[in-house]
């Protein structure tokens, strides 16, 4: 028996005595031969007793009761547990019965199986000694210190788990991998599970040390690698001599040589590299998951990988408008252009050009986009992200604002901490609601919204991402807001010439078109892009009811109805309109 792997495991490593070891060995006869159940039965002149109690133990054994005892090891390593007969309340100790720990019976009989308990939140994996390449210097200083208490700190796919796999392979060790959030509060099984398998235990979830998991971790004598997104804070009188290790955002150059392991064509790297933030987890998804290693396939997987975290907080706007459908001045489509440079190339400036090291948030590219109503703002949101191949999200701001002190900068905080791993860009839409000016105090409401204005000045100045603010009033943004902006591109109400381009560009190819005078729609009716837009649409629709090619009276009944539904008076008076959406 002393032969055997599990006990030999058992023995050396709870340091049992030989009287203990014949203790385990009478509780696990049942587990191994259902006949022993009817011996236990007839002996204890109990059929209803089909496992061995405490009292026949000790009648077996010579009547050592310390070996049940709260400290001795045969309790103390949870090798087995005293149940109470269901007949029974508050039975004295010889009447409990000794049930061995399901952990311990695999164990014992050789299954060398993952314990069942774990299976739902746990998995053991060998992992190979893979290239360190895509390792920056910290995490190769990890592998060669091989410390024994380790805490990767950073997002999800930011490779601390591949980290973690190439440090157990260096050390030739399987990986014991679970996540926290899943597993019960005491931690002991997984500890002991480690133990019995040799392996390098990863923790992920582990944002806060709790008194069970420091007082597992201190007595566990294998290597332990903790995951979380919070800074390591050590808990007082618990001397664990954890090392932290960032996995925050790497750099371009580490990112680039990450997608350039995956055999990703070099003409992809910059644009992959420059526009998503990815760790090795990640891009390897990423890389899997596309049907092609061309640049539609790779950039549609990529966004892919980072939708789920603006979910529910922000809603996906699908793009559709491409530069053609932009109508603006020079200067305005310039900037946006620079917009798009300023992505495309960040990669040289920051990296190569050293810019990084002089100034912080160095990848930040925040704009506000300022005009009247439907002048092209979203619109050209929309061209900026299907140019950079990026998802647009637009802030729900009926979730983020509060009336509640404090909530609305939560909820921000939020946003923010999600966007920071979509590499997404975000549109807050109508925005002098949320960074409004800040207003001399004269009750505590001015004051609490004043620290409300104060923390978003921060934290867009943090935020390293891609963000777009619009707004229709631009003099009732704070002033503050200016300096943290890197483009303020102007959309103004189109002018005469504009109007009849934009008349021009609402009209899909495909449409049956009869004549139109669009020089003349764009002289006599002053309306916006969004208004021009819906005349268009209704104008359609009342071609295709009257089954016909879309002509100027269509046209000119839209204007009537866009005209009123805006409270306006229609250029040459208002007569009923001549045509309607009944189909003949």
């Amino acid at each position: 028996m002393a032969a055997e792997p599990g006990w030999r495991w058992v023995r050396n490593t709870c340091r049992l005595t030989d009287l203990e070891l014949d203790v385990l060995l009478i509780a696990l006869a049942p587990e191994a031969d259902l006949r022993y159940e009817r011996i236990y039965g007839y002996r204890q002149d109990d059929v209803t007793r089909r496992r061995p109690t405490v009292h026949l133990i000790l009648e077996l054994l010579g009547g050592v009761r310390a070996l049940f005892g709260a400290e001795a090891p045969l309790l103390r390593h949870r090798l087995l547990e005293l149940v109470a007969p269901p007949d029974q309340t508050a039975p004295p100790l010889p009447a409990h019965l000794v049930v061995l720990d399901d952990q311990i019976v695999d164990v014992l009989l050789g299954l060398g199986e993952l314990d069942r308990a774990l299976a739902a939140c746990g998995v053991r994996l060998t992992m190979e000694p893979g290239s360190l390449t895509p390792l920056d210097a910290a995490e190769r200083d990890v592998l060669s210190r091989r410390h024994t208490r380790l805490y990767f700190r950073g997002p999800e796919g930011s490779g601390r788990r591949f980290t973690a796999g190439v440090l157990a392979g260096e050390l030739g060790m399987p990986v014991l991998a679970a996540d926290l959030h899943r597993l019960p509060d005491d931690p002991f099984r997984l500890f002991r599970e480690a133990a019995l398998h040799g392996a390098l235990l990863y923790l992920d979830g582990v944002d806060t040390l709790t008194p069970e998991l420091a007082k597992a971790m201190a007595e566990h004598k294998g290597v332990v690698i903790l995951a979380g997104r919070r800074e390591w804070t050590p808990m007082a009188g618990v001397p664990l001599g954890v090392r932290e290790v960032s996995f925050e955002r790497r750099g371009f150059a580490v990112r680039r040589r990450i997608w350039e392991s995956h055999g990703v064509p070099a003409e992809l790297l910059d644009g992959l590299a420059s526009r998503f933030r990815f760790g090795p987890g990640q891009i390897a998804e990423a890389v899997a998951s596309a049907e092609n290693l061309m640049r539609d396939g790779l950039f549609a997987a990529a966004r892919a990988q980072t939708r789920h975290h603006l979910a529910g907080l922000a809603t996906k706007v699908e793009v559709m408008a491409g530069w053609n459908d932009l109508v603006l001045p020079g200067d305005s489509l310039t900037q946006l252009r620079e917009m798009c440079a300023r992505v495309t190339l960040g990669g040289k400036v920051w990296r190569d050009w050293g810019f990084d090291r002089r100034f912080p948030n160095a990848g930040a590219t925040t704009a506000l986009f300022a005009g009247p109503p439907g002048t092209g703002k979203t619109m050209a949101a929309e061209v900026i992200a299907g140019e950079l191949g990026l998802d647009l999200f637009k802030i729900d701001l009926s979730a983020v604002i509060s009336k509640y002190i404090g909530e609305t900068e939560k909820n921000l905080d939020r946003v923010f901490a999600a966007a920071a791993d979509a590499d997404a860009i975000l549109l807050f839409d109508e925005a002098d609601a949320l960074f409004g000016k800040r207003s001399e105090v004269r009750d505590a409401h001015d004051r609490y919204a004043n620290i409300e204005t104060a923390y978003l000045l921060q934290r867009i100045e943090q935020y390293d991402g891609i963000a777009i603010l619009t707004t229709n009033l631009r003099r009732h943004l704070d002033d503050a807001f200016t300096r943290r902006l890197q483009f303020i591109v102007e959309f103004p109400f189109p002018d005469e010439a504009r109007r009849a381009e934009i008349w021009r560009v609402c009209l899909p190819s495909e449409m049956p078109v009869g004549e139109l005078d669009f020089d003349k729609l764009g002289r006599d009716f002053q309306l916006a892009g969004g208004n021009i837009k819906n005349c268009v649409l209704h104008a359609a629709f009342l071609a295709a009811a009257g089954e016909t090619t879309l002509g100027t009276d269509h046209m000119l009944d839209a204007i009537r109805r866009e005209h009123r539904k805006m409270g306006r008076i229609v250029p040459g008076g208002d007569p009923e309109c001549s045509t309607t959406l009944t189909p003949r």
